[in-house]
């Protein structure tokens, strides 16, 4: 069975959590793409891809929701000290921030916030921009400047203090995780068991659960 996830949600939430699904299935295996690429599941043989968004581009797909990715913004003590502290999204410009883009379209990805009856939308135009989650984290680390990533990736430094969470009176947009097949493809036993496992597996997370 081949299965397609981003990096980080692979790599921090589910290959932990394998070995409880193979002493479920230990006759299953599996390949698992561990990349913030997106794959195209139709012409790469992929059997199931989970993604983050909130609507799909390819018609040709199914999706299944299975969980929500919450997002912190977050800056390095260094950072802070020498930059200070915004109070308001729309200061952000004024700030040093990291962009993460899509590999797919080459653009950086907005911030949203709000904050009771206001929403803000920032596009950030920035020194820096990164594709991949880990390599965001590192920048964020490294004090090159303020970062949005899912709180999961972040959380850890947040508790040992590597990262400050700023903004914090406002909340920043969710992103819907789904599971995604191909429409034409005949949902395998394995390919549903694995879903449904993933399903499971984050309505029990403390933080992708919906």
């Amino acid at each position: 069975m081949r299965v397609d996830a981003p990096a980080g949600l692979a790599s921090d939430v589910i290959i932990p959590a394998l070995p409880a699904f193979f002493a479920l299935y230990p006759d299953i295996r599996l390949e698992l793409g561990c990349s913030d690429r997106p794959v195209d599941l139709v012409e790469e043989g992929v059997d199931c891809a989970i993604r983050g968004g909130r609507r799909l581009a390819d018609s040709r797909l199914i999706a299944r929701r299975v969980g929500t990715m919450h997002y912190v913004t977050c800056a390095s003590p260094s950072y802070l000290e020498k930059h200070g502290r915004p109070v308001h999204p729309d200061e952000l410009v004024d700030h040093r921030c990291v962009n993460y883009f899509s590999s797919r379209a080459g653009t950086p990805f907005d911030w949203y916030f709000s904050r009771d009856d206001e929403r803000v939308q920032v596009a950030l135009s920035s020194h820096i921009a990164l594709s991949d989650s880990y390599a965001y984290t590192s920048a964020g680390l490294s004090g090159l400047g303020i970062v949005q990533m899912a709180d999961f990736l972040l959380s850890p430094f947040i508790e040992d203090g590597r990262l400050i969470p700023i903004l914090q009176d406002w909340t920043n947009e969710p992103l819907p995780i789904h599971v995604v097949y191909p429409q034409n493809r005949h949902l395998s036993g394995k390919v549903r068991v694995f879903v449904e496992w993933v399903t499971d597996l984050f309505a029990n997370h403390p933080t992708l659960r919906s």
